[in-house]
């Protein structure tokens, strides 16, 4: 019983980092269209700084739901990992929309 509560916590710790995957890529867009729209360079370095270690969060996410994605928590896996996808695509939408010049002047 104690192995099935501790594997439980670990399903849950691995979904509650997806979840904070997931709400980092979106803050992280979210910064970039902020900047974008201020057409500030400086801080659309730092957006797209956010959206790289967004994308690296969200793949250790990926990686650490799949080695519990079974019969049990399939479902919910399944659901966060769909999830973790799209917040994926949307940062490398994001990232290729907008690219800084290497001179502005």
């Amino acid at each position: 019983m104690t192995d099935t509560r501790m594997f439980s916590q670990q399903v849950q710790h691995a979904i509650e980092a997806a979840d904070h995957a997931i709400l980092l890529a979106q803050d992280a867009e979210h910064k970039l269209q902020r900047a974008i729209t201020e057409a500030n360079p400086e801080f659309i370095q730092s957006a797209q700084a956010a959206l790289s270690h967004a994308k690296h969060v969200v793949l250790e996410a990926q990686e650490q739901l799949q080695t519990f994605n079974n019969e049990q928590y399939g479902q919910q896996i399944k659901q966060t990992v769909e999830q973790l996808s799209q917040a994926f695509q949307d940062i490398d939408a994001n990232h290729e929309k907008f690219h800084t010049p290497k001179q502005i002047r």
